[in-house]
């Protein structure tokens, strides 16, 4: 997967809002990050997963995911999406959203 293709999976979640964050796109939902894209050539996203999620998707696929800490808290998995499989990538970008995303938001996928 490419970049223009992480974009397109986070836009195409209902009311997902594209921004620029410390110089980089990122996504949110409900005025809340979700998503934010890093260089391109890294081929790496940061998803904002929740504490238990990132600590699962780090330890279920430690190929793709790992833990990423700021201000001395664990606060997004970072993700290498250049050879991961289309569907983890999506699910893994979704549950990112519903993390995120305010109830009324979250029925919408359910």
């Amino acid at each position: 997967m490419d970049a223009a293709a992480v974009h397109r999976l986070a836009l195409g979640l209902p009311e997902v809002e594209e921004y620029e964050h410390g110089g980089l796109p990122a996504f949110r939902v409900g005025g809340k990050r979700f998503a934010t894209m890093l260089d391109p050539e890294t081929s790496t996203v940061h998803l904002m997963l929740g504490e238990a999620g990132i600590r699962e998707a780090a330890a279920a696929w430690p190929e793709y995911c790992s833990e990423r800490w700021f201000a001395g808290r664990l606060s997004s998995a970072q993700v290498d999406f250049s050879d991961i499989d289309p569907a983890l990538l999506r699910e893994l970008v979704t549950d990112a959203w519903r993390n995120r995303a305010p109830a009324a938001l979250r029925r919408l996928l359910d």
